[in-house]
């Protein structure tokens, strides 16, 4: 297939989808015929990476030089990313484009990075954690005057630690620590370095605990009572955060949820966690049931997508992203008047923070609560405790028999 029939099946995929014609031309013409050029201009007739990366790395240095506005870049980026998807894929998987990345790499390193991405084995999350920190490191050794692996050794890497321990905080220094042992032993397994260096990425870091709140019963009633449940946003939407009250489900495994992942005989929801990758079953309540029910039939566009809950634009497809999930909630914050600051820790997870409170108030033990909602580690419950004020007031001593004069 060429370039340019690639561009026309892609096109004939978004008519398909439900996109209108003049929105679908539109693109076809401003998004992939450039790319088409771009192809032609290098002698090439079928689609080529090296072309396409060098055409996004054309429009962000022209983004950056205010050449071009923002919107117009993320619809030609959006452009490379379907036809990418069209020749890796066989199909439109309808992703989100990414802004480009302020940790510059050159083409050698550039393909380092794409050689270590494909070869983990985790979760999308991971994944582009995983790149990040492959950018950042690789960015600061061009900095550095590298232009390749071949003078990077223990000395650049405990450099480039001191480095990210000056200007991050526990929780990132811990990250970067965690995906350079996984690059550190990809580079080794692969013939870039010399070594996988575990000694100098063996030490400890500390890392802040901040305990963030649940939302308040109150809280979780004047959020539900804005939506409006007559239109089919607000009956997908009053499911989602139900279904985020009752169970506590993160928002990742919300936006998974497939049809045939509720059991509606045996009244169960059962899913294989995201984050963790265990099975999970919890019980259909009879308020979420109905809820999911009056979505399905009533609110829900025809598809062939198996996911639950939809998008409400065209393609009909699953959510891209638990950010979605978050935005709504805090819309519906917004309307219910719930005061809201940055990084305040009152978003959709609040909710599971919530659920796990709910269950260590109620006097269940701290096991079985990780086994409800999901936690494979103890100590992820800690936190649930610690929300627990009216029992931990049980735990505080008294004054009694300390004098005032009494010395500590």
């Amino acid at each position: 297939m060429t370039i340019k029939e690639m561009a026309q099946r892609t096109a004939e995929e978004m008519l398909a989808a439900g996109l209108t014609a003049s929105t679908v031309w539109y693109t076809h013409d401003a998004a992939f015929l450039p790319i088409v050029r771009a192809h032609e201009a290098s002698g090439k007739e079928e689609f080529d990476r090296e072309i396409m990366s060098d055409y996004v790395r054309d429009i962000e240095q022209r983004v950056e030089q205010k050449e071009i506005k923002p919107g117009q870049y993320r619809k030609l980026l959006r452009g490379a990313q379907r036809l990418t998807e069209m020749n890796d894929y066989g199909q439109l998987l309808w992703t989100s484009p990414k802004l480009a990345s302020k940790f510059k790499l050159n083409s050698y390193f550039q393909a380092v990075l794409d050689e270590f991405l494909s070869s983990l084995e985790c979760s999308p999350k991971s994944r582009s954690d995983a790149m990040w920190v492959t950018r950042k490191y690789f960015s600061w050794l061009i900095l550095e005057g590298h232009i390749d692996l071949s003078g990077a050794g223990a000395v650049e890497i405990q450099r480039f630690m001191i480095y990210c321990s000056n200007h991050m905080k526990g929780t990132g220094v811990h990250n970067v620590k965690l995906y350079m042992k996984k690059l550190c032993h990809f580079l080794a397994g692969r013939g870039y370095s010399a070594g996988t260096f575990e000694g100098l990425l063996n030490f400890k870091v500390s890392r802040e605990s901040k305990l963030y709140p649940a939302t308040a019963p109150e809280e979780m009633a004047a959020i539900l009572d804005v939506i409006d449940r007559r239109t089919p946003r607000g009956k997908r939407d009053y499911a989602i955060i139900l279904l985020g009250i009752v169970t506590g489900l993160r928002a990742g495994d919300i936006i998974k949820l497939r049809l045939n992942d509720i059991d509606w005989q045996k009244g169960e929801i059962r899913i294989t966690q995201a984050k963790t990758g265990v099975p999970l079953a919890l019980p259909l309540t009879a308020d979420v049931g109905e809820a999911i029910q009056d979505y399905i039939l009533n609110g829900r566009q025809e598809t062939d997508s198996d996911a639950v809950f939809l998008r409400l634009h065209v393609p009909y497809r699953e959510f891209t992203g638990s950010t979605a999930i978050g935005d709504l909630y805090d819309d519906y914050c917004k309307k219910a008047r719930l005061p809201r600051n940055a990084f305040d820790g009152k978003g959709f997870h609040s909710l599971r923070r919530a659920v796990g409170k709910n269950l260590v108030a109620a006097g269940v033990p701290v096991e079985s609560v990780a086994q409800i909602i999901g936690d494979n580690q103890i100590d992820s419950i800690k936190k649930y405790v610690a929300l627990d004020s009216h029992h931990l007031k049980e735990c505080a001593l008294d004054f009694s028999g300390i004098g005032k004069g009494a010395r500590a």
